[in-house]
């Protein structure tokens, strides 16, 4: 999730944005007004120089408050993601079911059967996936080149701590504001998808995708209010570093390399060990240019899903599957 947008988003901003910018210069004044006890007073101008872009935090008496509604909501959604791609799961493998007996009961012959395939059906199932995630993505993309779509996608797109709208820890997993960035993730993303959705299976990929980048917009909100940085945060990186984690720790022994120096190669733990150091240095240093709280949130989430998420989360939804499974036949 990168941070340093300000700078373009504020120098594309026309009447129909300015709303909501100048809800931001105000929260500029008053901070150049009344700088906290300890720190130096900051002008406006210096604001803008950072490139970073800032949003009124909300005065609480106890800062903590400010991640009570993103705790819960953080619980609420991954219980519910992955209760949904177990009924999902189930719902497939019973398709798949369906559709096995009608073929063996079917009168056609093969090559006529194949006729009749449509041509998404023969786009393998990992590519289906990911390449509705890298759509979803893309129109996000497309949609901050319209000049009056910014208000919108500020307000829901981007996430922070000091903004009433939960939604925004979901939605600003799928927004990149700059084109490298959109390319990077989308790349890396691309590459490792083949595997990753194999071992999971496309209802488990879903639900740890989905779950990972809200886990790792509450971590960065955590090390947003704890340092009290007011900072946006976007991007699908969150998830896609807890992809990363999840395969480096499934096949600790594979070589990799990096796509501008493919000569030289290192093992999938090394590049595990060498991404934690990295954002959890980060983290520690305050870098600024990446958000490495939410990365680090994403592997740690990767790894720990590997390693005890299945038997922990997918095997203790067997009985709300069996649940649904009475229920279905119940009123079938």
């Amino acid at each position: 999730m990168w941070l340093r947008y300000s700078k373009w988003i504020l120098s594309s901003s026309t009447n129909s944005s300015s709303r909501y910018l100048q809800s931001i210069e105000q929260f500029r004044t008053q901070i150049s007004r009344n700088p906290l006890k300890g720190q130096t007073q900051r002008s406006i101008k210096k604001f803008d120089e950072s490139n970073i872009l800032h949003v009124e935090p909300r005065l609480e008496p106890h800062p903590s408050r400010l991640l009570i509604r993103p705790t819960l909501f953080t619980i609420g959604f991954v219980g519910c993601s992955f209760v949904s791609c177990a009924v999902w799961q189930y719902e497939s493998q019973r398709n798949k079911l369906r559709k096995l007996k009608e073929r063996w009961q079917s009168k056609l012959k093969s090559d006529q059967i194949s006729q009749l395939k449509n041509i998404w059906h023969d786009v393998s199932e990992p590519k289906r996936v990911v390449g509705a995630i890298i759509g979803l993505n893309l129109l996000v993309f497309l949609a901050w080149r319209i000049k009056r779509f910014e208000p919108f996608l500020l307000k829901y797109f981007t996430s922070t701590p000091f903004k009433p709208n939960l939604s925004s820890m979901l939605l600003s997993t799928f927004s990149h504001y700059n084109g490298i960035h959109f390319l990077c993730n989308m790349y890396v993303l691309w590459s490792f998808h083949e595997p990753i959705v194999k071992i999971f299976g496309k209802e488990q990929f879903t639900a740890v995708y989905l779950s990972s980048g809200v886990i790792s917009s509450w971590l960065s909100y955590v090390f947003k209010v704890v340092t009290r940085t007011p900072n946006i945060s976007l991007g699908a990186s969150g998830s896609i570093m807890a992809l990363l984690g999840a395969i480096c720790t499934q096949f600790p022994d594979a070589q990799l390399a990096l796509i501008f120096l493919p000569f030289f190669t290192f093992s999938a733990k090394s590049a595990l060990i060498g991404m934690v150091s990295f954002d959890l240095l980060g983290t520690i240093m305050r870098w600024r240019y990446l958000d490495h709280s939410a990365h680090l949130g994403g592997v740690l989430f990767g790894i720990f899903y590997v390693k005890y998420g299945y038997k922990i989360i997918w095997e203790s939804l067997t009985p709300i599957v069996e649940r649904w499974h009475h229920l279905r036949e119940k009123f079938k």
